[in-house]
């Protein structure tokens, strides 16, 4: 069986392709302005064939466009070639990377942090959004971790127990405020 793993939910593409449970091909693009010309190309890097069977896409939270962009090409491949899709958090992916013990993960966006907190593999309160001020004071004392080695082949099983969705239910994961809407 082989999986797609899209991951664009900040500033970087992550394109994965797992087999079983390896990885078989993997593209990360970084540094670029603009994501949304590299993205296809890249997914067509990582599987110039086409061969998945479903797809694991990252909904957020992070960057607005960065989320829309990975979750709209995710479900448009989901939808068109009738492939089976799961849409994930990348703090759940920082939870299935650590031991089940408590935690609190932080993923920053240069201007603030995402918050979440989880207990046992589970979320156990709203995610927030905290800006670096803020962020500063809830660390002196909250133990907040914010690098997290990701374990892909533990999240991809962890992954594999999660129901799939209907393409058109997978939504982005928005929780700070565009500036729009401020």
């Amino acid at each position: 069986m082989k999986t797609l793993y899209i991951d664009t939910h900040l500033y970087d593409i992550d394109i994965i392709l797992f087999k079983d449970d390896e990885i078989i091909q993997r593209k990360i693009i970084s540094g670029e302005k603009y994501n949304s010309p590299y993205l296809m190309p890249a997914i067509k890097d990582v599987c110039p064939d086409k061969d998945f069977d479903d797809i694991i896409v990252i909904n957020g939270p992070g960057s607005f466009t960065g989320v829309r962009l990975g979750v709209t090409i995710a479900k448009t491949l989901a939808y068109t070639m009738h492939k089976k899709i799961r849409a994930v958090s990348y703090f759940d992916l920082m939870a299935f990377s650590s031991d089940s013990g408590k935690h609190i993960f932080g993923i920053s966006d240069g201007n603030g942090y995402f918050i979440a907190s989880y207990d046992n593999y589970v979320l156990q309160d709203s995610m927030y959004y905290l800006s670096n001020k803020d962020f500063d004071e809830f660390v002196k004392t909250n133990n907040v971790e914010t690098d997290v080695s990701i374990n892909y082949i533990e999240v991809l099983n962890r992954v594999s127990n999660i129901k799939d969705m209907n393409p058109h239910a997978v939504k982005p994961l928005y929780i700070k405020l565009i500036g729009v809407e401020q």
